[in-house]
C-alpha cells in the first residue's frame, strides 16, 4: 500500500474520531433522579424507551424512596434534575435560597387515607382517638392537616405513627395503626389485596425541578430535558401497557395496578403530542403558590420564600 494511500486512510480515520467527539460533546449530561410513587413512572420511561437521547441528552437515572434523599443529591449536586413533589423542594430553596427552579408541571395521581376492610371508621370524625400511619412532613401529611382544619377538628385528636413509606402498606396489614395515609400505587394495591377502604383522597401533584447552576450552565439541555418529559408523557398516554410493565417492574407491582391508574393523571388522556402541556404557565404558579403558602402556614416550610424565585 503507498504512503499517499495510508496518508488518506489515516487523515480519515481521524477525521471520523472528530466526528465522533464532536457527537459525544452535544449530548449534555444530565443527571436525573426520581421517587418511587406514581411520578416516578415518567423518568422511568423516559429511561427505557431512550428519549432522552433523541434529544441530545446523556442520561443517568437513580431512583430513591421518596423526597428528601432527592433533594440531598440536587443539594450536594450529585444530581442535575429530579421528578417530585413540592414540599422537599420548597426546603431545600429555604436552606439553599435561589438553588432550583422548577421547569415542568407533569400532572398528577392521589393519596389516601386508608382503613382496613373490617373497619368501621367512614370519616375522618370516626378515627378520632386512633393511630394514623403516615410519613410526617410529607405532602400527605399536610394535606391531612388542611382537611382536618377545614373540617374544624383537632389536630391532637389523632395518635400519629411516623412510619417511612415503604412501611406503611405492612403497619395496616398486620394492624400497627387503625389507619393509613398513603400514596399511589400502594393504595390501589392495599385496596386489591387486603380489601382496604377510602375515607379520603387527594390529588398528588408532579413536578419537575433542576439545580439553578445547572440551569445556567446548560440551558439547551434543561429545554431538551422538558421535551424530552413530554415525549415520555405521550409515550405512557400512547403506550400504556408498555409503559405500565416497565414501572412496575421497578416496583415489584402487577403491571395491571399501574395501568389502572393512569386514569388519574389528566396528561395520560392526550392524543397527540402536542396536547401534552407541561411547562411552567400561570396555573402552575398559581398552585405553587398555594401549596407553599400551605405548607409555610403549617410549619413544614420554616420561613419565608418568594414563590417567583422558584421558576425561571
Amino acid at each position: 500500500m503507498s504512503r499517499s494511500l495510508l496518508r488518506v486512510i489515516a487523515l480519515a480515520a481521524v477525521g471520523l474520531l472528530s466526528l465522533q467527539g464532536q457527537s459525544q460533546a452535544e449530548n449534555a449530561k444530565i443527571r436525573i433522579g426520581y421517587p418511587s410513587g406514581m411520578n416516578g413512572q415518567v423518568p422511568v420511561v423516559l429511561q427505557k424507551a431512550g428519549l432522552a437521547a433523541k434529544h441530545d441528552l446523556d442520561a443517568e437515572f437513580t431512583g430513591f424512596q421518596f423526597g428528601p434523599p432527592l433533594m440531598e443529591g440536587l443539594a450536594s449536586g450529585q444530581l442535575d434534575a429530579v421528578v417530585t413533589s413540592f414540599i422537599p423542594p420548597f426546603n431545600l430553596a429555604l436552606k439553599s435560597p435561589g438553588s432550583i427552579k422548577f421547569v415542568a408541571s407533569l400532572g398528577q395521581s392521589s393519596h389516601s387515607l386508608l382503613v382496613p376492610k373490617d373497619s368501621q371508621a367512614k370519616t375522618i370524625e370516626d378515627l378520632k382517638g386512633k393511630k394514623i400511619g403516615l410519613s410526617l412532613n410529607t405532602e400527605s401529611h399536610l394535606d391531612l392537616l388542611i382537611l382536618l382544619k377545614d373540617k374544624g377538628i383537632d389536630k391532637d385528636a389523632f395518635e400519629y405513627v411516623n412510619l417511612q413509606p415503604n412501611e406503611l402498606p405492612g403497619a395496616i396489614e398486620t394492624g400497627l395503626v387503625d389507619a393509613v395515609l398513603i400514596r399511589q400505587p400502594q393504595t390501589q394495591r392495599l385496596e386489591t389485596k387486603l380489601g382496604a377502604k377510602r375515607v379520603h383522597t387527594w390529588p398528588f401533584y408532579f413536578t419537575a425541578l433542576v439545580r439553578s447552576e445547572y440551569l445556567a450552565s446548560n440551558p439547551k439541555a434543561v429545554d431538551a430535558f422538558v421535551e424530552a418529559l413530554k415525549d415520555a408523557v405521550f409515550y405512557i398516554a400512547t403506550k400504556p401497557d408498555e409503559s405500565a410493565a416497565w414501572f412496575a417492574e421497578t416496583q415489584r407491582l402487577d403491571a395491571s395496578v399501574v395501568k389502572s391508574l393512569a386514569g388519574e393523571n389528566p396528561l395520560y388522556g392526550v392524543k397527540s403530542r402536542d396536547d401534552v402541556k407541561i411547562t411552567i404557565d400561570d396555573g402552575f404558579k398559581k398552585l405553587l403558590a398555594e401549596r407553599l403558602d400551605a405548607g409555610t402556614s403549617f410549619g413544614f416550610v420554616k420561613g419565608k420564600l418568594d414563590p417567583a424565585t422558584l421558576v425561571p
